[in-house]
């Protein structure tokens, strides 16, 4: 099995943006078997800044997003087993909020996220890397996989960036300090 994708919480990735510098704190993930959806939200956007030119190449890849998010052929390949794909941008408290709505036909076309099916036992399944520090109610943790019933709505979070070394965490910017949030 792979591990959850990077997709997740990398936000130009949605947008096959390749050296994506917008990043997410945490990661809501809900799965709808009964609707063959799945939702994630991305809270708290930061980039890593090491220089002016970081600073701008962020605004850059953020104006791309404005303007690809318009675009319903600008998806990721990634993205491509999903035939209905929505993603809007919200405000909450002065924070920007990516959320993305993808609906699946398969069971299997989840295997792009790094999300498994089992058809015989009708379970999800995901690897656990303890880094991604991956948060359930819904799930079991049995050896190195987190175990998900089917036919059951799934909710867990990811927060894969708790652990940043002080040099990086120092560098870490919110991405409302550097755009414009009148999206």
């Amino acid at each position: 099995m792979e591990q959850i994708k990077i997709i997740l919480f990398a936000l130009a990735s949605f947008f096959g943006i390749e050296n994506g510098r917008i990043a997410a704190e945490k990661t809501d993930i809900t799965i709808y078997p009964e609707n063959k959806k799945i939702e994630v939200v991305q809270e708290k956007l930061f980039s890593i800044l090491q220089s002016k030119t970081d600073s701008t190449l962020v605004v850059e890849q953020w104006n791309k997003i404005l303007d690809l998010k318009r675009d319903e052929e600008a998806w990721s390949e990634e993205l491509n087993e999903f035939p209905i794909k929505n993603f809007e941008l919200f405000t909450n408290n002065n924070t920007i909020q990516p959320h993305l709505i993808l609906h699946y036909t398969e069971e299997i076309n989840l295997k792009a996220l790094g999300i498994w099916y089992n058809k015989e036992k009708n379970e999800f399944s995901i690897n656990n890397i303890p880094q991604h520090n991956l948060k359930t109610d819904d799930g079991k943790l049995v050896g190195n996989y987190w175990f998900f019933k089917a036919k059951d709505t799934i909710a867990f979070s990811i927060e894969p960036f708790l652990q940043l070394p002080n040099a990086y965490e120092k560098l870490k910017t919110p991405l409302e300090k550097l755009v414009k949030t009148d999206n």
